[in-house]
């Protein structure tokens, strides 16, 4: 049953000041307490809070500050609600959008039904932290990526074609490939090259050492049961969830909250197919889109995922392909959270029924 407030602080955050309203239950209407403008600094949050009901929750949005906003509400006593924008049309497409009337309205959706603000579960400190470091390596990997691509077009505008190699081994395989004149350009983008792969090396050892501690290693290890699922992707979903599968009364839950699923557009007679929502972790995704394309290559491990993404590209062409990797990817994702709910049974990754129809798959889509 949901907590029913007499009264709510609506707080819009912005980088320097923050928007507050208190809002209360007049006759059953909503009245206007309070508003003031406060700095956005733990200080200025207190200030604020010495003088307020404990009993009305504050209420904010997730972002940049939200985690600082909710020890410093917490440790005075306040409940906190922590809205979910990407949820909150009514907020993020309004004509009349301010700070101002977003702290209004905040504070009237928590008077109403808490349940309007789609509130979410921030994780704690060990679980953000890996967040960060999968953050921080994405961010390195990505920049890298781009370094060897660049050396690689300018060694061909100059008639030179550097030989095939992962980017992690690029610096040196290229440094004894390239000729002179053109070891004359990159040699920059070298250095950075040798530089980052030793700060990516380092990035992966934090992560390894955290892996390691009660709050991860049963659930990561339990993860790279699956095939094709290493070590980055486990860590990521365990980061990324915050460890908590109870969240999910469902594992087919984690499909809408990572944003894998289409969305609906329905009225009468017209049921339009839509593209997948994106609502979760973009960075989650990725790995698990990354996970799905391995499952489907040819040379990997055989299992109950691969024969339902081989169905659907068996029905042929680009869109075809496209779907059959996203529905890998959310199987993927409900394996996981199965796997999580229930870590005491054994994990079969192919069973009996799914092999004989792998068989026959393969067998159509060699005659075709």
């Amino acid at each position: 049953m949901n907590t029913v407030y007499c009264t709510t602080i609506g707080a819009d955050v912005s980088d320097r000041t923050t928007k507050i309203c208190v809002m209360s239950k007049e006759f059953g209407k909503p009245k206007i307490v309070r508003e003031t403008t406060i700095p956005t600094t733990p200080d200025g949050f207190r200030a604020f809070l010495e003088g307020q009901d404990k009993s009305a929750p504050l209420v904010f949005e997730t972002g940049t500050h939200c985690r600082w906003i909710d020890k410093v509400g917490t440790g005075m006593g306040f409940k906190t609600i922590v809205a979910n924008p990407a949820r909150l049309r009514m907020i993020t497409e309004s004509n009349t959008k301010n700070d101002k009337n977003d702290a209004r309205t905040l504070a009237r959706m928590a008077l109403a039904d808490v349940e309007l603000l789609h509130p979410v579960r921030l994780r704690d400190d060990e679980h953000q932290k890996m967040v960060n470091l999968h953050e921080i390596r994405d961010q390195l990997v990505k920049e890298r990526t781009a370094e060897v691509l660049q050396i690689r077009a300018i060694a061909k505008s100059m008639g030179f074609r550097i030989p095939d190699c992962s980017a992690e081994c690029f610096h040196n395989i290229a440094k004894n490939s390239i000729p002179k004149e053109l070891s004359d350009i990159v040699w920059p983008l070298m250095k950075e090259l040798k530089s980052k792969a030793v700060t990516i090396k380092t990035v992966e050892k934090q992560m390894r050492k955290l892996a390691k501690s009660d709050v991860f290693k049963a659930q990561v290890e339990r993860l790279m049961e699956i095939p094709n699922v290493g070590f980055i992707t486990a860590t990521c979903f365990v980061a990324v969830t915050g460890g908590d599968m109870d969240k999910f009364d469902r594992p087919r839950d984690i499909g809408p909250w990572l944003g894998v699923t289409p969305k609906q557009d329905q009225s009468g007679d017209i049921d339009r197919q839509c593209h997948i929502t994106k609502a979760g972790s973009k960075m989650l995704r990725w790995k698990l889109t990354e996970c799905a394309q391995r499952v489907l290559q040819k040379n990997s491990a055989d299992m109950d995922l691969k024969v339902k993404g081989l169905r659907i590209r068996a029905r042929g062409g680009k869109i075809a392909k496209g779907k059959s990797i996203t529905a890998v990817a959310r199987g993927l994702a409900v394996l996981m959270v199965a796997m999580l709910k229930k870590p005491d049974v054994p994990y079969v990754p192919l069973s009996e029924d799914k092999a004989k129809e792998l068989v026959q798959i393969r067998a159509a889509m060699a005659a075709a």
